[in-house]
């Protein structure tokens, strides 16, 4: 019984921290904000444009998640892989964690902490075409129809030489209010991911570096739940 309660508590905390469609805080006020302009509209297509079209990303980055209610923060890294839709997202220390969209389902895998012996590895198997996987992969949406699909500008912030897009989802029925995404105007790269959940719990993927058009294995796609996982699915 002791092992079960665990494992639900275990799968609640670790799926709340993957998911980017959920109530956000309001912004901060500032005087920087403004409408997005043209000049600001233009590179937004042109970087989405870039991420659609350039097949083969990869990405190494640092996820932090910061927790409202603890008043904590949690550091880790990782690395994903994009190509055509398809999405493969690794966290490798502190603790492991996958996501990966195959062309039918999304797959989400967490491993036990480690001292929790009894408690079998966590996975989430959901269809594509449910709100549940659509939920899930902030960063598949960069691939599959690209920001512009999915989100609307409400305001733009220049920081030195970066411009940071605030975004609402153009679907209100989503959980999801709000996200950022920070653009390098002479990489035509997003370097920065951030989302709010509605435990007021704030999640950044910085990305390191990003490399496109990259020659992928069809491999890094597919997946296999290890043998004694516990496969939950939607």
């Amino acid at each position: 019984m002791m092992a079960s309660l665990l494992l639900t508590l275990f799968t609640s905390f670790s799926l709340s921290l993957l998911n980017p469609w959920a109530q956000a805080k309001p912004a901060t006020p500032s005087t920087n904000v403004k409408a997005a302009g043209k000049t600001e509209m233009a590179l937004l297509k042109l970087v989405d444009n870039k991420y659609q079209k350039d097949h083969g990303i990869h990405l190494k980055l640092k996820k932090t998640v910061k927790l409202g209610l603890l008043g904590s923060s949690k550091d880790s890294e990782g690395e994903a892989w994009l190509n055509k839709g398809l999405m493969r997202l690794e966290i490798q220390k502190p603790e492991s964690s996958k996501m990966i969209t195959t062309d039918k389902y999304l797959w989400i895998e967490n491993a036990p902490p480690e001292g929790f012996k009894d408690v079998k590895t966590q996975v989430m198997r959901a269809p594509l075409n449910t709100e549940r996987a659509k939920s899930q992969g902030l960063i598949q949406l960069l691939t599959r129809g690209g920001v512009l699909k999915y989100f609307k500008v409400s305001g733009v912030q220049r920081v030195d030489d970066h411009i940071i897009y605030f975004l609402q989802p153009n679907n209100q029925a989503l959980e999801f209010k709000r996200a950022q995404i920070q653009v390098s105007p002479q990489n035509k790269t997003i370097e920065e991911l951030k989302y709010w959940d509605q435990m007021d719990n704030e999640t950044t993927y910085s990305f390191v570096s990003s490399a496109f058009n990259q020659k992928l294995d069809t491999k890094t796609f597919e997946y296999t739940p290890p043998a004694d996982a516990e496969v939950i699915t939607y």
